[in-house]
C-alpha cells in the first residue's frame, strides 16, 4: 500500500480553473485505474488557492502507472498554466 499526498499552490485568481480540472481529474483517475484506491481532491478552508490531493494505490506500481496515463499527462500540462510553484508530493508508507 502506498499513499501520496500532493499539494498544488494555485495563482490567484485561476481556482474555479484549477477546480474544474482537479474534478475532472479524479473523475478520470477513479473511473479509469483499478490500482488507485482512493483519489480525491479537497480545498484548504483557509486558503482557497491551494488544493490537496489524498491518494492511496495498491502498490507502488499502480502509481508508477497512474503518471503515465494519457489523462495524468494531460493534466499536468492543463496544470502549468494555473500553478503558482511546481506541486508538493509526498509518498508515504503505512504504520505497520
Amino acid at each position: 500500500m502506498i499513499g501520496l499526498v500532493a499539494v498544488l499552490k494555485v495563482i490567484p485568481g485561476k481556482e474555479k480553473e484549477a477546480l474544474e480540472s482537479c474534478r475532472q481529474m479524479a473523475e478520470e483517475v477513479n473511473k479509469k485505474e483499478k490500482g488507485c484506491l482512493l483519489y480525491e481532491p479537497y480545498t484548504a478552508r483557509d486558503n482557497p488557492s491551494e488544493i490537496y490531493f489524498l491518494e492511496k494505490y495498491a502498490a507502488m506500481e499502480d502509481l508508477e502507472e497512474h503518471r503515465r496515463t494519457k489523462h495524468y499527462q494531460e493534466f499536468k500540462e492543463k496544470m502549468k498554466d494555473v500553478l503558482a510553484e511546481p506541486p508538493t508530493v509526498t509518498v508515504l508508507d503505512p504504520v505497520q
